[in-house]
């Protein structure tokens, strides 16, 4: 009997240890657990969400530098309301500006102090004024060859206009005129003018093909 009651004692005595064992055990493990809650992806997928925010705002920026493309120039209007063709281009002049074809009219001539336009070139008896007055717009083309040759020289910067090669004189405002050679047509283009070239850029600018 008193073996029994030893037996039973020692059993009791044991259970508080392994209480406190089972305990420590799950304070252990709530420990172990609470170490493994957070999730790094989290951090990682904020991260990601703020880099493509970042990245799309960006897109505003290639907008505004699209807007500062200048706009064509304007080539229509009463400056270049009459049209005009010769050697296969065309373009415009201000309407009531005289036409002149010097292949059939040979003793005209090419003067500066008068809007006009002259197509061709001058014949080798021009009835000419003593004495020329003045200096305005006006417009000649003529063909490309050994008697416009000094014209041509001035034209030595290469340019695309409507779609044409020319060369121009780069020192218009210093010669009064703007001077184009057209290779392709083999023509050759003075617009004259006084202080302002305006006018003789916005007629420059109406050369095209002839449609």
């Amino acid at each position: 009997m008193a073996n029994r009651r030893a037996v039973t004692l020692n059993q009791l005595c044991k259970v508080p240890v392994v209480v406190a064992v089972v305990a420590a055990s799950g304070l252990l493990l709530a420990a172990c657990g609470g170490g493994s809650g957070p999730s790094v992806s989290t951090p990682t997928s904020v991260s990601s969400s703020t880099s493509t925010s970042t990245t799309s705002s960006t897109v505003p920026s290639s907008t505004t530098t699209s807007s500062t493309v200048p706009p064509p120039p304007t080539t229509s209007g009463p400056n270049t309301a009459q049209k005009v063709t010769f050697g296969g281009l065309g373009f415009g002049v201000p309407n009531g500006w005289p036409v002149y074809t010097l292949a059939t009219d040979p003793t005209r001539c090419v003067r500066e102090d008068v809007h006009a336009v002259y197509l061709g070139q001058e014949g080798p008896s021009p009835a000419c004024p003593a004495r020329l007055v003045g200096h305005t717009e006006t417009v000649h083309v003529e063909a490309l060859n050994a008697k416009s040759q000094t014209q041509a020289a001035r034209a030595t910067q290469a340019q695309v206009l409507n779609g044409l090669n020319v060369r121009v004189d780069p020192s218009e405002q210093i010669a009064g005129a703007v001077t184009a050679v057209f290779p392709d047509q083999q023509l050759v283009v003075t617009i004259t003018f006084v202080r302002s070239s305006a006018v003789a850029d916005q007629i420059f600018q109406s050369f095209a093909r002839a449609s």
